[in-house]
Formats: C-alpha cells, structure tokens, sequence
C-alpha cells in the first residue's frame, strides 16, 4: 500500500514544520538469501548482538573494574509465516539446494548472505541488516490437526556470522 507524497509531509505553512519520520512497521519486512527473495514473513525473532566484556578487578582498586573487550555474539534468526504457495515454495527450493549441496562433498554448501529489510507504511525501505554467512539451521512445517481451524505456520531458523560487519 503506498501513499502519497503529500500524505508524507506535514502542512508546511508553518515555519519549523518537518516531514512525518518514516518509521518501520514491525509486521512489514521481507527476507533475501543472496538473490533469491524468500518474501515477506510475519515474525522475526533474534535480532540481536551481544558484545561481551571481561571485567577485571585490580589489587587495591575500589572504585572500578576494568573492562576488556571479549567475544561478539549472534543470536540465531527465527523467522515465521503463514504457508504461502509460492514464496514457501521458494524457501522449500532453496532448502533442498543447500541440503544437497550440504551432503555433497563435491559440492560442499558455501555460506551466503541473508538480508531483512524493514519496510514503511508507504513501503519503503526503512532499515536493512546483511546477516553475513547464513545456514540453515531448522525449517518447520505446520502443525496439522483437524480439530482447529488455525493458520498454518512454517518456521524459518538461520545461524549467521553477524551482521555489524
């Protein structure tokens, strides 16, 4: 849904008035595995670094600890969806690739990059994170019961090397 440019403005009659800030919508973002789009997803859970420290004490010293640089850590990316004909095929297709490829000592898996993009109520783009050598760690599929009558959901979870690099 785009809006336009007229909406995105605030009247500029009066001096100092701006331009409406362009904030991302948490529920519009989509998912790019190098160039393949995986397409748009409801849920993305673990976006996140940890830049951890090493505090140490020094003999005589009361008043702080000193604070060494550690290890950067990445939380592994859950992503969620309603299953969707075409772009859950995509993600089954390029599952299967990185699984025989996986197996395949002639052709063993080479890491790529993932991107999410965080997109605007006018769809723009607002914000991208490059997630930097993406495996496939679990895909899950539905579960299928006909005693509900739910959406059915299809889990995504990528293990990356960063994405601050």
């Amino acid at each position: 849904m785009t809006f336009p440019a007229s909406l995105m403005k605030v009247a500029s009659a009066s001096p100092g008035m701006t331009t409406i800030p362009r904030y991302g919508l948490a529920m519009r973002f989509s998912v790019t595995v190098d160039d393949l789009g995986l397409g748009n997803w409801s849920s993305c859970e673990g976006l996140k670094v940890d830049l951890k420290v090493t505090r140490v004490g020094e003999g005589g010293n009361y008043w702080y600890e000193h604070i060494l640089p550690d290890k950067i850590s990445y939380s592994d990316i859950t992503l969620k969806r309603a299953v969707e004909p075409n772009d859950s095929q995509k993600v089954q297709d390029w599952l299967k690739k990185v699984a025989s490829n996986w197996i395949n000592s002639a052709r063993p898996y080479i890491a790529q990059n993932a991107t999410i993009t965080l997109r605007g109520a006018a769809g723009q783009d607002v914000m991208t994170w490059t997630l930097s050598s993406v495996y496939p760690v679990s895909w899950s599929g539905p579960a299928l019961t006909a005693k509900e009558s739910s959406v059915a959901i299809e889990t995504l979870v990528l293990a990356h090397q960063g994405f601050l690099s």
